[in-house]
């Protein structure tokens, strides 16, 4: 009987460890795969288009800002700020970005659309020599920022 008995505790031991085994293994798979967290709430300004072809007193709309929704909710930009380092202010009118889409700000003047909003300078924002463009939410806390040096080629990819 006592050789019955340790063979029978030596399988449950058995038995236990590997339990136990694949209880750690599973844990351990779960914190290693376990999916990214989603930033759904990602506005940035994607691309700065800084100087317009030809001179840029004479051709506004050639220079913008994409603003893109890399998210994964639609945002409604109403009351949102575009600011450069001088302190001119575009303030976005009621316009819901969806996921995946983007909208250009035109310095100059035109018809708002789904896709591009005019600012109504009369000059050009954008310095040449180097620049930050500053997107802020409607509470006024900085979401993105984008910044160049005019040494990329009059336009920067942003993000």
């Amino acid at each position: 009987m006592r050789k019955g008995q340790s063979s029978l505790e030596y399988l449950l031991m058995i038995a236990a460890a590997l339990i136990l085994v694949l209880l750690v293994v599973r844990v351990l798979y779960g914190i290693t795969n376990s999916p990214p967290d989603v930033k759904c709430d990602n506005v940035v300004i994607s691309y700065v288009k800084y100087d317009a072809e030809g001179d840029d007193r004479n051709n506004l709309n050639d220079e913008y800002v994409v603003i893109e929704n890399m998210g994964c909710e639609a945002v409604n930009l109403e009351g949102w700020k575009l600011k450069d380092e001088a302190n001119h202010v575009y303030s976005f009118p009621s316009i819901t970005l969806a996921p995946g889409a983007s909208v250009r700000v035109h310095t100059g003047s035109g018809n708002d659309t789904d896709s591009d909003l005019y600012w109504g300078r009369g000059a050009p924002v954008w310095n040449n020599r180097g620049d930050t463009a500053y997107l802020y939410d409607a509470d006024g806390k900085l979401v993105d920022s984008c910044s160049w040096t005019g040494t990329e080629g009059g336009a920067v990819n942003c993000h």
